[in-house]
């Protein structure tokens, strides 16, 4: 796992992550083709670029984002989302990371959210990230709602 140091770069590593995540969502694959525009279930929300940035931690991210929205990210030991009650970080370990880059599940704020992956992973070692469509279903109060959009890493 590879650190990052300036938040300059950060950022741009994680914008290249989102293009290319869009890219994935935009052309054409089975899985991504009903996305339409990212409408968050009513328990998870978008969040927001503050949200994306607030973190101190370094290293490589995982991203659940569907149309222009990213409704899950993990930063080193830092896996967040937004719920109505608000942003939710959550602590993850090495181990976790790991295995929930291949998608799987995790609980965090109140809610339990499933990332599978539905097609074939596209690789960009220039920016050394992948991403593959994939769906997001979510848990919490009682309901379960699911998702289309691209499930990616980034180091």
């Amino acid at each position: 796992m590879r650190v990052r140091g300036s938040s300059n770069g950060r950022m741009r590593k994680i914008l290249v992550f989102l293009a290319t995540a869009g890219l994935v969502a935009g052309i054409g694959y089975p899985a991504a083709r009903g996305a339409g525009p990212a409408r968050a279930p009513a328990l998870l929300l978008p969040l927001s670029e503050s949200d994306l940035t607030a973190t101190h931690e370094t290293g490589c991210e995982i991203a659940f984002n569907a149309g222009r929205s990213t409704l899950l990210y993990a930063v080193g030991h830092d896996f967040m989302l937004r719920t109505r009650a608000g942003r939710h970080v959550c602590p993850i370990g090495p181990a976790e990371f790991g295995a929930l880059s291949e998608g799987g599940s995790r609980s965090c704020g109140d809610v339990r959210v499933t990332v599978r992956r539905t097609g074939r992973t596209i690789d960009n070692p220039a920016a050394d990230s992948s991403s593959s469509p994939a769906t997001l279903t979510v848990t919490g109060g009682g309901r379960t709602w699911t998702i289309r959009g691209s499930w990616g890493t980034a180091c």
